[in-house]
This record gives structure tokens, sequence and C-alpha cells, in this order.
């Protein structure tokens, strides 16, 4: 059950890895927040009546994070480019450095921080 979590909690990682597309798109942005904000209460609930470990289950507050971290570097990236980020993860052509430093930033804030800042604020 805590590998579940884990790859849950890693869903918009997982998003952001094979589809930035949907990432990019408002609707299915909006249907992506929603999903994490799910996920969130869930947690609170899977707290109250524990089904795991509690650290565990703390993961599935990531997701809500990662697109808030998303959201953050997508609009400087645009106010800035005046274009959509390309996702330099899969690709094994030459890309601009713009792209690069924008598929690194996500990896580190958008993946790393939220790590942190759930292991830490949701003891």
């Amino acid at each position: 059950m805590d590998i579940i979590f884990l790859i849950i909690g890693l869903s918009t990682v997982w998003i952001f890895m094979f589809k930035i597309e949907w990432l990019l798109r408002p609707k299915t942005f909006a249907i992506n927040i929603i999903y994490d904000i799910l996920l969130f209460g869930i947690s609170f609930l899977l707290i109250k009546y524990p089904l795991s470990k509690p650290q565990f289950v703390l993961l599935l507050r990531m997701p809500m994070f990662s697109s808030i971290v998303f959201y953050i570097l997508y609009k400087g990236f645009k106010s800035i480019y005046q274009r959509d980020p390309e996702n330099t993860f899969w690709v094994f052509t030459s890309k601009s450095i713009q792209d690069v430093i924008f598929t690194l930033l996500f990896w580190f804030l958008g993946g790393g921080l939220p790590l942190v800042l759930v292991s830490i604020l949701f003891r």
C-alpha cells in the first residue's frame, strides 16, 4: 500500500515527464488541481482512520505543492519568453537552455521541495 501512495504522490511529476501538455492547457490543469485537492483531503481522512503508515499517507499531499510550483514556474517562463516551455526530459536533441533550466527547476522545486515540505511541515 505504501508504494501506491508514493506513486500517487508523484502524479504531477509523472504528468510532467510524460504529458506536459496536460499541465499547459487550462482545462486539464484545472482537472489536475481538483484531483490534487481531493488527494489532499483524502490524506487527512487516512491519517484520522489509518490504513497505512502515516508518513506514507502524507505523500498524498505532494501533488498539490508540485502543481503550485509548476504553475509559478510556468507563468514566469511564459511572461519572460512569451512561449510555452518544452519538456526536455525524454528529448535527446538539443533544446534551448531556457527549456532545460525550466525542466531542472521543476525537478528540484516541484519534485524535491514538496517531498521536503511534506516531511517537515506535516509530521
